[in-house]
């Protein structure tokens, strides 16, 4: 049946915000030029956006640590618990990074790390807290799902309570790292010791649930509403 049906066909049916099947998906991964698939996107951009501007934030991603539970095969970033090369950002340096970054007219940092094993909540709420009293001015956009997820695992507390709680001490955004490829046969191939495609999922759907904003790292686009 979906021989039937054009690759620009398919492309229409995408432009005018119908969703796709996963069939018609594959289609266009293989058939689909690079060109036709940029040019259906930008139609659906101006669709959207028809205003003639565009515009952008100043940011700044600080990785508070480095130390990491996780082992991903594709990640130069990491470092394990015991490592000589780990490291922990004092509040001092988070802070003298977000100065610099305002300074620059910066109005948003990403605040990323490892899953690092020893770090309880109090932890993170603290940081947040403190960016927040000294940059009340800044939005948070802070941590990931899997950060998220290892949060709930390392405090033994319920997924709600963990983003209520951050939510509270002055997290603004959620990020959509760690997605990389959410389909689990792939997933486990590539990472060890790393949150799974439905809990990345539920970490959005829950934060989402609480008038939660989400945002994917790559091109700033929304993961959510």
């Amino acid at each position: 049946m979906i021989a039937a049906i054009s690759v620009q066909e398919i492309l229409a049916k995408a432009v005018e915000g119908d969703r796709l099947t996963r069939d018609e998906g594959v289609r266009l991964l293989k058939e689909a030029s690079l060109a036709s698939l940029g040019r259906a996107a930008d139609e659906v951009t101006r669709r959207l956006h028809p205003e003639s501007y565009r515009t952008y934030n100043i940011d700044r991603n600080i990785n508070y640590t480095n130390v990491c539970t996780a082992v991903c095969d594709f990640c130069a970033f990491y470092r394990g618990p015991k490592s000589d090369e780990g490291y922990v950002l004092s509040i001092d340096e988070v802070l003298a990074k977000v100065q610099e970054t305002v300074n620059l007219g910066g109005e948003q940092t990403l605040l990323q790390g490892g899953l690092h094993p020893e770090f309880k909540l109090e932890w993170y709420e603290s940081m947040l807290g403190e960016i927040k009293r000294a940059f009340p001015q800044v939005n948070l956009h802070a941590f990931s799902p899997p950060e998220i997820y290892h949060f709930t695992k390392v405090n033994k507390l319920p997924l709600r309570e963990v983003l209520e709680r951050l939510m509270a001490a002055g997290m603004g955004s959620l990020p959509g790292g760690g997605a990389e490829i959410l389909v689990d046969r792939v997933r486990k191939e590539i990472t060890r010791g790393k949150v799974l495609s439905d809990d990345w999922l539920n970490v959005m759907r829950e934060w989402h649930r609480l008038g939660g904003r989400s945002r994917l790292v790559a091109g700033g686009q929304r993961f959510g509403p």
